[in-house]
C-alpha cells in the first residue's frame, strides 16, 4: 500500500473513531497520519478536535493554531475551510481563557482572548476579555471592550450588566443606570440586572432623604449634590429634577437651575405646572440679577420669558421684576401696567401688595413732577392723587399736590393737603412755607 493510500486509511479510521466518541483511538490514528504527513492542515486540525473532545484544551489550541498556519500554504484547503478553522481556534482560545481565569491567571487569559478576537471578533469574546481586564484591575480597558461589545448587534444582557458594575466602581452613576436599563431591555428578566436596578432605586432614595436633611440644615450645596446623584440613579423622576432646580435657584445657581428645570419640563412633555412656575421665577431671577448689574437690555428678554412661562399661573414677583426694569428703562406706562397686575396678584398678601403699591406711588409722583414742571398743573394734580391713593403715608405727595392745586387756585384743597402733610411730618419745611402763604399771621 502506498503512503498516500495509507494516509487516507488512517484519516478514515480517525474520523470513524471521532464519530464513535473514541477519542484516544482517534488520536492514535492521527499521530500515525501526522508522521506520514507532518504538514497536513487537515490531519493537524482533526487531532486538535480529538484533543478538545478529551478536554485537553491547551493541547488542542497548540494543534489547531498549527493547522491554521499550515492551511495558509495548503492548496487542498479551501478559503471556507480555513475560515472554519480560524473560527474554531477562536472558540478554543476562548475556552482556554475561561479556564485560566477560573485559575486566577487573568494575564495569561488576556493573551488567548486577544488572539481569539483577532480571528473572530464576536461580542462574547470581547465580553470575556473585558472580564480578564477587570481581573487585572484595568477597568479602563475593560470598559473600552464592553463599549465595543454593547455597540454590536450580538451583545447580550451580561455585557450591559458588567458594564454597569464597572461604571459603578468608577462612580459613574448615570452611565451605570443607562447600562443596567440596556441590560433589561435586552433581557427583561435578567436576574442580576433586576437586582442591581432595585439597589440603585434604594440608593437614590437614600440620596434624596439626605438632600432633604441637608436642605433643612441650610446646606444647599451638598443638598444639590445629593439630588444630582439621586437623579443619576433615577433619571426618569422629574420631581427630583424640580427639587434640584429649586435648590440651585435658592443657592443662586440660576443658569444651572434653569437647565435642570427645562430638562424636567421637556421630559414631562411640557405639562408640569409646578416646574413651569419655578422656571418662570428662575427666569425672573436672572432678569433681576442682570438689572442689578446695570445690564437692562439683557435683562428684559429674560423677564419677558418669565412672563410667558407664567402665563397659565401668573406670579406677582415676575411682574414686579419686569416693572422695575421698565421703570429703569424710562418706560413708565409699561412699568405701571406690570405693577398693577402684580398688585392684583398679591391681594392675598397685604405686605407684598403694600410694597408694590409703594413703587407705584413713586412712579405716579415722578409723573406728576414732570407734568408740573411742564406747566400742566391739572394733570400733575391727578398724578399726585394716584400716588396718594397708592401710598397715603408719604408727606411729600400731599405737598406736591398742594402746589399743583395752588396753581389751579384751589386754596382749600391745597390747605387740606398741607395739613395732611404736616400731620404725617410736622417738620416738613415745604408744607410750613405753603401754609404760611395760605394763612399769613
Amino acid at each position: 500500500m502506498g503512503s498516500d493510500a495509507k494516509l487516507v486509511g488512517l484519516i478514515k479510521l480517525a474520523e470513524a473513531a471521532l464519530e464513535g466518541d473514541d477519542y484516544d483511538e482517534a488520536i492514535i490514528q492521527l499521530n500515525a497520519a501526522a508522521y506520514l504527513a507532518p504538514r497536513s492542515a487537515r490531519v493537524t486540525a482533526l487531532r486538535a478536535e480529538a484533543l478538545a473532545q478529551k478536554c485537553d484544551i491547551s493541547s488542542a489550541v497548540i494543534n489547531l493554531r498549527r493547522a491554521v498556519q499550515l492551511a495558509a500554504d495548503d492548496a487542498g484547503i479551501s478559503r471556507g475551510q480555513r475560515r472554519e478553522m480560524q473560527s474554531r481556534l477562536a472558540a478554543l482560545l476562548d475556552v482556554r481563557a475561561a479556564q485560566l481565569m477560573d485559575a486566577g491567571s487573568h494575564d495569561a487569559a488576556l493573551g488567548h482572548l486577544v488572539e481569539a478576537i483577532d480571528l473572530d471578533d464576536r461580542p462574547s469574546y470581547l465580553l470575556h476579555r473585558a472580564l480578564a481586564h477587570a481581573g487585572c484591575d484595568d477597568f479602563h480597558k475593560a470598559l473600552h471592550d464592553l463599549q465595543t461589545c454593547t455597540a454590536m448587534s450580538g451583545a447580550n444582557a451580561d455585557a450591559h450588566y458588567l458594564r454597569a458594575k464597572l461604571l459603578l466602581l468608577q462612580k459613574d452613576l448615570h452611565g451605570a443606570r443607562v447600562a443596567v436599563d440596556a441590560a433589561l431591555a435586552a433581557q427583561t428578566d435578567h436576574p442580576s440586572s433586576l437586582e442591581l436596578r432595585v439597589a440603585m432605586e434604594e440608593c437614590a432614595q437614600l440620596y434624596q432623604d439626605e438632600a432633604t436633611k441637608l436642605a433643612l440644615l441650610g446646606n444647599s450645596s451638598d443638598a444639590a449634590l445629593n439630588l444630582k446623584h439621586a437623579i443619576e440613579l433615577r433619571p426618569r423622576d422629574q420631581a427630583l429634577r424640580l427639587r434640584l432646580g429649586n435648590v440651585l435657584r435658592q443657592n443662586g445657581q440660576l443658569y444651572e437651575a434653569i437647565e435642570e428645570l427645562e430638562a424636567a419640563l421637556e421630559a414631562a412633555g411640557g405639562e408640569f405646572p409646578q416646574c413651569t412656575k419655578t422656571l418662570a421665577l428662575a427666569y425672573s431671577d436672572v432678569g433681576a440679577m442682570l438689572m442689578a448689574e446695570g445690564n437692562l437690555e439683557a435683562a428684559m428678554p429674560w423677564l419677558d420669558r418669565a412672563e410667558g412661562a407664567a402665563a397659565d399661573e401668573p406670579q406677582a414677583a415676575v411682574y414686579v421684576n419686569r416693572a422695575d426694569c421698565y421703570r429703569q428703562l424710562l418706560k413708565p406706562t409699561e412699568a405701571l401696567a406690570d405693577y398693577e397686575v402684580a398688585a392684583r396678584l398679591s391681594s392675598h398678601d397685604k405686605e407684598a401688595q403694600w410694597l408694590i403699591q409703594a413703587r407705584m406711588a413713586v412712579m405716579h409722583n415722578d409723573s406728576g413732577t414732570r407734568l408740573f414742571n411742564h406747566t400742566q398743573p391739572r394733570k400733575a394734580a391727578l398724578a399726585f392723587s394716584r400716588a396718594i391713593e397708592c401710598n397715603p403715608r408719604v408727606s411729600m405727595f400731599y405737598v406736591n399736590r398742594a402746589e399743583a392745586t395752588l396753581q389751579l387756585n384751589r386754596y382749600e384743597l391745597a390747605r387740606d393737603d398741607v395739613l395732611a402733610a404736616l400731620k404725617l411730618d410736622p417738620d416738613n419745611s415745604r408744607a410750613r412755607q405753603i401754609l404760611s402763604r395760605l394763612c399769613p399771621t
